[in-house]
């Protein structure tokens, strides 16, 4: 991992299988820092002209302690400065209150597309955003299959994926009067 690079940095958030635990090494936390990766957990930071990354801990494991999640939304998206707003988030929950909160894209990923099918109708079940873009109010959803697995290392027809985002600033607005 040491040899991504990013112009505005390697940003990422925990996933389900990354969360603390009281008196336990945090794993997930050295590795990255060894990798020269920044941990967004539950903050947001300012990167270039009006460009708003925030981050928030896994809803899965947040999921557990009721209102938690929402609470690391909030603190995520509070006190952040004026511009277009990216949210890393590992599992695409609370997609509606983050739409809500003017955030333009949300990255998530968790679902693995079912990995194996027909667990695909089953995951379904639960995160009715799999896989792909949806648009939510003025908010764009991206929920990537990932590369990795969940359980049995493998997958049964729903491929894995690496995804390529292309940031691109919005036009201007012409004024013709």
């Amino acid at each position: 991992m040491r040899r991504l690079s990013a112009p505005l940095g390697v940003w990422a958030v925990r996933g389900n299988h990354d969360a603390l635990r009281p008196h336990r090494i945090d794993i997930t936390g050295e590795i990255l820092k060894g990798a020269g990766i920044i941990l967004l957990a539950n903050t947001s930071v300012t990167l270039g002209d009006h460009l708003v990354l925030a981050g928030i801990d896994d809803l899965t494991s947040s999921r557990r302690r009721p209102g938690q999640g929402q609470a690391n939304l909030d603190k995520a998206l509070s006190h952040r400065p004026p511009g277009s707003t990216i949210l890393l988030s590992h599992t695409p929950l609370l997609i509606e209150r983050a739409a809500s909160e003017n955030v333009d894209l949300m990255i998530s990923g968790h679902t693995h597309n079912g990995q194996i099918w027909p667990f695909t109708y089953l995951v379904r079940m639960r995160y009715p955003y799999i896989s792909g873009i949806y648009h939510i109010d003025s908010m764009t959803l991206l929920v990537t299959r990932g590369t990795g697995t969940w359980g049995p290392r493998m997958r049964l027809w729903p491929p894995g994926e690496i995804t390529l985002i292309t940031l691109r600033s919005p036009l201007p607005i012409q004024n013709n009067t």
